[in-house]
């Protein structure tokens, strides 16, 4: 009895404390999740009268971007934005390792091995705040198990089959309306798997009928979605493509070499000190052991040799979209292929060899322990962040309600995490009281709120760089927020005397526009 039960309860305890850093903190060290949070808000008040967002912002609805906005916009409303995104966020990375589980038993691997994917859910793609895509990732794993199940459970076992081909359909147009570039990966991982899994011609045919709803809206946001809204400037200028989606001077690529050295850092790499990095050294010890394991007792071959390699071509093909992928597609899509640094180590782990017989006893201790500690040390760290930014709460008591909010974060860095997870604060600020920020992702046409004609608020063309507004952007805003050492002539130049100090907290500071008599 326990036995049969082993593995949910060692599953379940590890998923928790997986999650477990999101709920010990208010603030999560994760770049854009101010901006997701600032738009969703915004989504969901556009018809209220009372607050200042139906003037400058609209809902643009496209084929992407669609399940992550809504869904947390449909919790927002019971229980608030905040935590209605930290519930997204914990459906979506322990939606990780469990579509890791169902892939793995699609493959015919063992199950067990989707310990090894707890370590591997808070990387570079989270830090970064890329929500859409990291969504799309226990998606991308899901469409891959249903479509191997379709091909495989005989057509006689109606129920079975029915299943597989709905979960190929239902999953690939939740993939496309999630992120519609994480559409490329499954566009090249089915056809090789539709080529390497035993089947007949039947399943074949049904299995990739089942794909033509998630390809057709594919192919309807590429041609009717890119382009649309897309502002086109000189080649290598921000946020602006220099012509449609392959115009070659839109791309820019790293080299390979490069990319393998950053490896480390995109799977463990937020915080200083690399005081996250041992639980990657954990894993890697993990996936040793039940690699010594699986060849002193490797299980007796149940699948042909072509089935075999499928482990080894999806996680080969992953490595290729991380080699391969340009970093940059200027105007449409940002840091592109360190996002498949996540996915080609989690495809990693369906080609290591696990061991036949009781020899697994050995490896299930470890790996849960390696997941246990991954999660408890990550809450550790992310109360830390936690507790720096508790500056900003300080600030927030004096900006008043409906705020014009001007982001002049110099200064975005944190002394506990590693990256620029300070840069978009305006944007929760303004969240917080109502507001309207200077910056919001509502400049980038693939998300759901954009901005009216001629509504978006005057400041620097990149936030990158908001000290370049000039005084005439600046007085559209009743206070500004800083952060960092800049007295007032450094951030306001000749009108430093036009504002004044409202609130300080450590390196943040809040200034505030004086009104003429």
């Amino acid at each position: 009895m326990i036995r049969r039960y082993a593995f949910p309860l060692v599953f379940g305890l590890c998923l928790l404390a997986s999650v477990l850093p999101l709920w010990v903190v208010q603030h999560l060290p994760a770049v854009d999740l101010p901006q997701h949070l600032f738009l969703i808000h915004v989504l969901g008040h556009l018809d209220d009268p009372s607050l200042p967002y139906r003037d400058i912002y609209v809902a643009r609805p496209g084929l992407t971007y669609l399940t992550f906005y809504y869904s947390v916009r449909g919790m927002a409303s019971l229980v608030g934005v905040e935590t209605a995104m930290k519930l997204w966020l914990t459906a979506v990375l322990a939606g990780i390792p469990l579509s890791l589980w169902a892939l793995l038993g699609s493959l015919g691997r063992s199950r067990w091995l989707a310990l090894l994917a707890c370590p591997l859910i808070y990387t570079d793609n989270f830090y970064w705040g890329l929500v859409s895509f990291l969504s799309s990732i226990p998606l991308t794993l899901l469409v891959m198990a249903a479509f191997v199940r379709a091909l495989e459970v005989p057509v006689e076992e109606r129920a079975r089959h029915v299943l597989g081909l709905v979960g190929v359909g239902l999953s690939l147009v939740a993939l496309q309306l999630t992120h519609g570039a994480g559409m490329i990966f499954p566009a090249a991982a089915l056809p090789l798997l539709l080529l390497t899994t035993p089947s007949d011609r039947t399943r074949r045919i049904r299995a990739v009928l089942a794909l033509v709803p998630g390809v057709a809206l594919f192919f309807a946001w590429v041609l009717s979605g890119v382009n649309r809204g897309r502002q086109l400037g000189a080649p290598g200028e921000y946020w602006k493509a220099s012509g449609p989606l392959f115009d070659w001077n839109n791309f820019v690529f790293h080299p390979i070499g490069g990319k393998l050295a950053q490896v480390p850092d995109l799977l463990s790499g937020g915080f200083w000190g690399w005081a996250d990095r041992p639980a990657l050294y954990a894993l890697a010890g993990a996936a040793l052991l039940v690699s010594a394991l699986g060849a002193l007792w490797r299980a007796p071959a149940t699948k042909g040799w072509v089935a075999r390699l499928r482990p080894a071509l999806l996680f080969a093909l992953a490595l290729g979209y991380f080699l391969l992928l340009p970093q940059d597609i200027k105007g449409y899509m940002y840091a592109i292929y360190p996002r498949y640094a996540q996915l080609a180590a989690l495809l990693l782990i369906p080609l290591l060899p696990f061991p036949f017989g009781r020899a697994y006893q050995a490896f299930v201790p470890v790996a849960a322990a390696v997941a246990l500690y991954a999660g408890v040390n990550l809450a550790v760290l992310f109360k830390g962040f936690d507790v720096e930014a508790e500056n900003f709460e300080l600030l927030l008591r004096d900006v008043p309600s409906g705020s014009r909010i001007m982001h002049l974060v110099a200064n975005w860095g944190s002394e506990k995490a590693t990256h620029a997870v300070y840069l978009h604060y305006a944007a929760l600020a303004a969240l917080r009281v109502n507001g309207v920020p200077s910056f919001s992702l509502a400049i980038d046409p693939s998300f759901p709120v954009g901005y009216r004609q001629g509504a978006q608020p005057p400041a620097s063309p990149w936030e990158w760089r908001p000290l370049e507004a000039s005084w005439e952007q600046a007085r559209w805003y009743d206070v500004y927020l800083a952060r960092g050492e800049q007295p007032p002539e450094a951030l306001f130049r000749d009108h430093a005397k036009d504002v004044e100090l409202a609130n300080r907290a450590h390196l943040w500071r809040l200034y505030r526009r004086k009104v003429a008599p």
